[in-house]
This record gives C-alpha cells, sequence and structure tokens, in this order.
C-alpha cells in the first residue's frame, strides 16, 4: 500500500503542475494585460510598469535571462529623482522609467542604504549594442508632431528628425548687400540645454541633466550620454543589471508556483491579504451551507432510495422516479430564484445576505432539493443493482427477510460507489458553491472566486484554483485507500 500511495501523490504531483502550468497560461500570457485591467485603459506606460514591478509582472515569463537599463542617482540629496519629457520628447515614457521604492515601503523589515533608481523593462540578453527599439519596444523617443524648426515637413514616427542647417551656411546664403547678423556667444558645455526634444533627469540634489533624444541607437549611446554629460560630474550613474546563475528562475512562472504552493499569494485588491489570511476569514462561511446541505442531502437521500428500491416496481417507486426525473430537470437556477422569490414573500430579511442566523436555511434547503433528484436515481441503480445478485438469492431462500438483507448486506456492498460520490464531494464542501454563495450574499470562498474572475485579481484566482486542484487530488487518494478498507478483496498494487 506504502508504493501506491507514493506513486499516487507522485502523479497528483504532476498532475497539480499541470494544473497550475494551465492557469499560468489563461491568466497572464493569453489574457492579456492584467496592469491596465487594474489601473485602467488610461494610465499611461511609466504607471503601468512600477505597478507590474511592484507585483512581479514585469519579471520574464519562465526563464529570466534578461537585463534592463538602470540609473542610479548617487547626488545623495534630499529632493525626488525622476525623469522628465521635454519639447516632445517620449525618451522616459518610451522607456517607462518608473522610480523604484524603497525596500521599506515593500517590507517594513528591510535595512540597508537606498539610492534612488530609475529602472526600465527587462530586456532579453541586454547589453550595450542592444538597440534602442528594444528598449522601447518599438515605440517613437519623438512625438510625430514636433517638427525642426525651418523644415516644411514633419518627421515620421520613430525616425531622426532632419537636422537643422549650420549658422555659417545660412549666413552665406543671404545677399551680400545685408551683413550677417551677429551670432550670440555659445554658452558653456556645461549649461548647453538642448533645444529639441530631450530627457530632464532631476537629481535629488536639485540638478537637472538635459539628454537630447536625437541620434540614440543603441543602449549604449544612452548610457553614455547620461554617463558623460557635463554636469554629471559623478552624481549619477546609467548602467545595464547584473545576473547571477541561480537568478535564472527568478521569473513570473516559478514565482507562481512557489507563491500558490505555501499559499502565499496576495489579494490585488482591498486590503491586499495573505490567501493564508483569506482562507481562514472565508472558509467558515462556506462550511456553514456546504456542509449542512451534504449531510441532510445523504442522509434524506439515502433514505428515499433505500424506500423506493424496496417497493421496486410498485406505485409508490414509479411516483419516486418521477419526482426524481423532474427535479433533475429543472435548473439550479430556477430553484434558487424561486426559493429566493418564495423567502422574500414570507420573511424578507431572510433572504438574502448574513445578517441574521436564519439566512443559512434558505441556501441549505436549496443545495439539498436541487441536488436530491439526482442522488435518489444514483443510489436507488446502484441498490436494485446489487439486490439481483447471487448471495441475495440465497438470503432470501434462508427465509432472510427483505428489510434484513436491504440494511445488513445490500447497503454495506453499496459502499464503494457511495463512498466515491462522498469523498468527491468534500473538495466542494471547503471551496463553496458559486452560484449559490454570489446569489445569496454568502461571503464565503465561492463568491470570493466569482468576484476574483471579475475583478481580474489573478492572484486569488491561482491560489483559488491551486486549493481546489490539491484537496480535488487528495479526495481521489482517500477515494482508493476507502476502497481497500470497505472491501477486503480490493488490493492497492
Amino acid at each position: 500500500m506504502l508504493i501506491f500511495i507514493l506513486r499516487r501523490l507522485a502523479q497528483a504531483v504532476l498532475t497539480i503542475f499541470g494544473v497550475m502550468l494551465l492557469t499560468f497560461l489563461l491568466f497572464r500570457v493569453i489574457a492579456g494585460d492584467v496592469a491596465a485591467a487594474n489601473l485602467g485603459e488610461k494610465a499611461n506606460q511609466r504607471q503601468k510598469a512600477a505597478w507590474r514591478h511592484r507585483y512581479g509582472y514585469d519579471k520574464p515569463r519562465f526563464l529570466n535571462l534578461h537585463r534592463r537599463l538602470t540609473i542610479v542617482d548617487k547626488a545623495g540629496g534630499e529632493g525626488a529623482f525622476n525623469a522628465m519629457d521635454v519639447n516632445l520628447s517620449t525618451l522616459a515614457e518610451a522607456l517607462a522609467l518608473f522610480i523604484e521604492a524603497p525596500p521599506a515601503e515593500e517590507d517594513p523589515n528591510a535595512k540597508g542604504e537606498h539610492r534612488p533608481q530609475l529602472m526600465g523593462r527587462y530586456v532579453w540578453f541586454l547589453g550595450r549594442d542592444t538597440p534602442i527599439e528594444e528598449l522601447t519596444e518599438g515605440a517613437a523617443l519623438i512625438d510625430p508632431n514636433w517638427a525642426v524648426p525651418g523644415a516644411t515637413t514633419k518627421p515620421a514616427s520613430g525616425t531622426r528628425p532632419p537636422s537643422t542647417r549650420p549658422a555659417a551656411h545660412s549666413a552665406r546664403s543671404q545677399p551680400a548687400t545685408q551683413p550677417a547678423p551677429s551670432q550670440p556667444a555659445s554658452k558653456p558645455a556645461s549649461a548647453a540645454k538642448p533645444t529639441g526634444p530631450h530627457m530632464a533627469l532631476t537629481l535629488s540634489d536639485g540638478a537637472v541633466l538635459h539628454i537630447a533624444v536625437q541620434d540614440l541607437r543603441t543602449c549604449g549611446d544612452l548610457m553614455d550620454r547620461i554617463n558623460n554629460h557635463p554636469d554629471n560630474r559623478g552624481r549619477v550613474e546609467a548602467t545595464i543589471s547584473s545576473r547571477t546563475w541561480y537568478e535564472v528562475f527568478d521569473s513570473q512562472f516559478f514565482h507562481h508556483l512557489k507563491d500558490s504552493a505555501t499559499f502565499q499569494t496576495r489579494s490585488l485588491k482591498g486590503e491586499k491579504k495573505k490567501m493564508t489570511q483569506i482562507i481562514a476569514d472565508r472558509a467558515p462561511a462556506s462550511l456553514s451551507i456546504t456542509v449542512p446541505a451534504m449531510v441532510i442531502q445523504f442522509m434524506v437521500g439515502m433514505a428515499i432510495s433505500c424506500f423506493v428500491a424496496y417497493y421496486r416496481g410498485t406505485l409508490i417507486d414509479k411516483i419516486g422516479v418521477f419526482l426524481c426525473v423532474l427535479g433533475m430537470c429543472v435548473p439550479f437556477l430556477a430553484f434558487m430564484i424561486y426559493g429566493q422569490w418564495a423567502m422574500f414573500e414570507i420573511a424578507p430579511r431572510h433572504a438574502y445576505g448574513t445578517f441574521f442566523r436564519g439566512n443559512v436555511y434558505l441556501p441549505i434547503s436549496i443545495m439539498v432539493v436541487a441536488g436530491l433528484g439526482g442522488m435518489v436515481r444514483f443510489y436507488r441503480t446502484i441498490i436494485l443493482d446489487e439486490t439481483g445478485r447471487d448471495y441475495v438469492r440465497t438470503a432470501k431462500a434462508k427465509g432472510v427477510t427483505l428489510p434484513g438483507i436491504l440494511f445488513k448486506h445490500v447497503l454495506r456492498n453499496c459502499m464503494l460507489p457511495i463512498l466515491t460520490s462522498v469523498i468527491l464531494a468534500i473538495p466542494f464542501l471547503i471551496m463553496g458553491s458559486l452560484l449559490v454563495e454570489s446569489y445569496f450574499g454568502i461571503p464565503g470562498l465561492g463568491d470570493l472566486m466569482i468576484t476574483s474572475i471579475n475583478d481580474r485579481n489573478e492572484p486569488i484566482m491561482n491560489g483559488m484554483v491551486f486549493l481546489t486542484a490539491l484537496i480535488y487530488t487528495v479526495g481521489l487518494l482517500l477515494t482508493d485507500i476507502s476502497y481497500a478498507i470497505f472491501d477486503p478483496r480490493i488490493r492497492l498494487r
């Protein structure tokens, strides 16, 4: 039995891994931009990048062989470090530069000195020769509405605008009778400010570095333009983040597996609680309706099944089968709608919500009645199939009464399919009922699942799917073990 259990546990691990891989592909790869769903479509690229970094959505999806552009403020001032686009430049927005939050904001127990730094996107094998288009995901560096003074056409999006003519050439092109206008003395290189589109880096000490956008071709060009700026003097450094071999698994998928398996996922909405706290808060509400409903439904279903099976072929059996089929034909939603309507007519305060203890009676009753028809049909078929066995005929020949045969022998041999249906219903006890909890305002795990889907609360959806898969695989294992316990003829091999 031990070898069988270990083999089934290994199969369960592979099954859960497959489920988590499927949920990752559905919720993160296929579902689209999670940041836009949470921040709104009007959020700019820098706001989305900061949100993704905060929740780990900016990491590579499977393997982390990426690096990112990092601009570190070393001025040591008390002001804010920021990057701003000037004169229709879109460089800071295209790079999605965002300020990294201090460790204390992410972890109150974090210690150590923190230097403000602007960070860009992760880029596959980022290096100095990486084209600037890969850092910006193909976005234009200059607003297409910008035009060079004196030019008759606007530069195309993503292309370098034409350079202006030199001042000397302009002077020579004037008539000889008019003297060339005197040119003002140029400012020192350290105070030069680009007249065209540029990115303004505001350092913590108040200094501003104006980084021209024109002629940027590679990541190295941008880094050199920042590091070699005349006003820099070591106060800011643009570099490429370093990676180590063990950080290859620092990706979204592996964090998705780890956080789900340890129930450390946090909600993106509200108080941002951990999954363990959410389960502790909401599981009692789900269990308060699912456990009584399951127990009552099982006891009533078994009683009715034995009763109609005892009167097989009679009018009682036919009426029972008719009512069971009729109950199976009515949709579960119809039971909820008409049941709540009747409760609003009788006792409105008990028809919705959890303000009163008696509010759980209505959803429990609906769950029992809605599932009773299928359960009675299933149990009746099992009992009638067992009554046709040879040992039943032998017991009848020996004079054993029919109730004694039914309740002493038949029910015992019917335990295997009954155990299967009961144990496989256990996962849904903890997870609750999606429709019932949402419809009757019960703050359980089922209602949480519906709310998470509507709000695109992806970590909670992952945690709920993992919890369901875990409990379901454990339930299947318990079913196999119970077979060997209740039927000595079965061996686990």
